[in-house]
Formats: structure tokens, C-alpha cells, sequence
């Protein structure tokens, strides 16, 4: 465990002790503010083929790249990620005749902002289409699949979805954050009184995955590893269950992040768009 890390735990920890409504707050704030991590070269060489693209949201504006030319395929990462890590599809896609859009979320990559949400990724993720014209598809990882199916019952349309590595709820992301940082059971009372007191008693249905994915119209292809330890494959399982007609695949030794440069799950993903 970094030092870093092993640091915030403790003082969360402590704090949680003498204050648990402060510590509650804190760790609140916390979990809309995603971590930023060093590009490495593979993306960056992804990148340096790519032709920016102009958006602008809530008078900024988005990191957007984007390969060839064609019905557009967008890219929606997930949570303390970046667009180009899903790069790997772009050359597969474009060379099926696809134009392939990415994108860096609000708060995420070389895209600005401190803290974000579901909703607002969604609106984002919106204007990201709106500026490139009608979306074909939409590719997703991870917590970019909960914002991509909430975007599409918000209004957005596409004609197909591949999920890669889907969580099923938001409760059970809140408790691999609590269990991560090692939360009191008080101070994670004080984060979902807060938690719902901003969006809604009802958030851990309408932001849920499973439960989105069971009014969705539109043929999808969920993907998930049964070696991913940050979102059990069970998880992928069980959003590919309540999602009418969805097609679902195991894969195996990939976890959660080499997943997406797999040539197979590649491969399987660009068959599925270009059916």
C-alpha cells in the first residue's frame, strides 16, 4: 500500500473518532473526486494520431480525439481513467469504417475540473455527441457503462452498447470505496445521509446499472473478466441479465484494464458494432 494512501486512511480514520460528521463530509467530497494518473506512452501514441475535436461544457472545454471518418462509435471511459485508454478499438474501428470519438470526463485526464458525478459525465458525454453528430455506438468501461446507459435513457440515442467490465449498483461501489479507505461504520452512515440528501433517496435505483440496463431497447454485448478484481465479472453478469436480449462473454487472465487491449475482446466489440 503506497505511504500516501496508507496516510489518508488513518487520518480518516482518526478524524472518524473525534468527528464523524466532519469525517463524513470529508470522505463525501472524496468520492467525487476522481484520482489523475501519468499517461503512458502507448496512449500517448494513440493521441498523437488523432484529430482534436472542439467541445465545449459548462464553458470549458472537454479533451476530445478523434480517428476516421464513418458512423461514430464513441468511447467512454471510467471512473479515474482517460479516454485513450480505450484506444486499442480505434484502429480496428476505423479500419471496419467507423469514426471513432474519445474522451477525457469533467475532472478526468487533460479535461478540467476537481469533482464530478454520474449526471454530469452524462451531459457531458452528451454534448461529446451532439458535437460529433448521430452516435452508432457507444463503447463503455467500467463506471463509463453506468454514465453511457444513463445518458441513453436521458434521451441520448445510439443503436448498440458494448459494456466492458460493468459494475451492477452504486451501493456496492460506495462500499469497495468505504472498504478501500477503511471507513467507520458512523462516518459511512454521515456520507450516505449526505449522499442522498443531494441526489435522492431513490439514487440506488436510478443510477444503478442493472436496474438502468432492464429499459433498455437496444442490443447490447456486455464483456467482463472473471479475474477483474476491481468489478467482480458476477457484476457484468448480472447487468447482461436484466438487460433485454444482451448478449454477455467471460474472459479470462485479462482483469479489469487489459481487457481493453485484448485482440479477441477487440475483435468481438467491432464484429458486434458492424453487425
Amino acid at each position: 500500500m503506497p505511504v500516501a494512501f496508507w496516510l489518508l486512511r488513518m487520518t480518516i480514520r482518526l478524524a472518524g473518532l473525534v468527528s464523524p460528521a466532519l469525517a463524513g463530509r470529508w470522505v463525501y467530497r472524496l468520492w467525487f473526486q476522481p484520482l489523475r494518473y501519468p499517461e503512458p506512452t502507448r496512449e500517448k501514441e494513440w493521441r498523437r494520431t488523432a484529430q482534436p475535436l472542439d467541445v465545449e461544457f459548462h464553458g470549458q472545454q472537454l479533451a476530445v480525439d478523434s480517428w476516421g471518418a464513418g458512423p461514430v462509435v464513441l468511447m467512454v471511459h471510467g471512473w479515474n481513467g482517460r479516454g485513450a485508454q480505450l484506444g486499442a478499438f480505434a484502429p480496428e474501428l476505423v479500419r471496419a469504417g467507423f469514426r471513432v470519438v474519445a474522451f477525457d470526463t469533467p475532472a478526468h485526464g487533460r479535461s478540467p475540473g476537481r469533482a464530478t458525478n454520474l449526471p454530469e459525465i452524462s451531459e457531458a458525454l452528451q454534448a461529446v455527441a451532439q458535437a460529433c453528430g448521430p452516435v452508432h455506438a457507444v463503447i463503455g468501461h467500467s463506471f463509463g457503462v453506468a454514465c453511457a446507459i444513463y445518458a441513453v435513457q436521458h434521451g441520448l440515442k445510439v443503436n448498440r452498447i458494448v459494456a466492458i467490465s460493468p459494475p451492477s449498483s452504486v451501493r456496492g461501489l460506495t462500499q469497495k470505496f468505504f472498504t478501500a479507505l477503511n471507513v467507520a461504520p458512523r462516518v459511512q452512515e454521515i456520507f450516505i445521509r449526505n449522499f442522498e440528501k443531494d441526489f435522492g433517496a431513490d439514487l440506488w435505483q436510478r443510477f444503478s446499472p442493472e436496474d438502468l440496463a432492464r429499459g433498455l431497447d437496444l442490443p447490447g454485448l456486455v464483456i467482463h473478466d472473471q479475474d477483474d478484481s476491481g468489478v467482480p465479472w458476477h457484476e457484468g453478469a448480472a447487468v447482461a441479465k436484466a438487460w433485454p436480449g444482451a448478449q454477455f462473454i467471460r474472459t479470462t487472465g485479462l482483469g479489469h484494464h487489459r481487457i481493453l487491449r485484448d485482440p479477441a475482446v477487440i475483435a468481438r466489440a467491432v464484429a458486434f458494432i458492424a453487425s
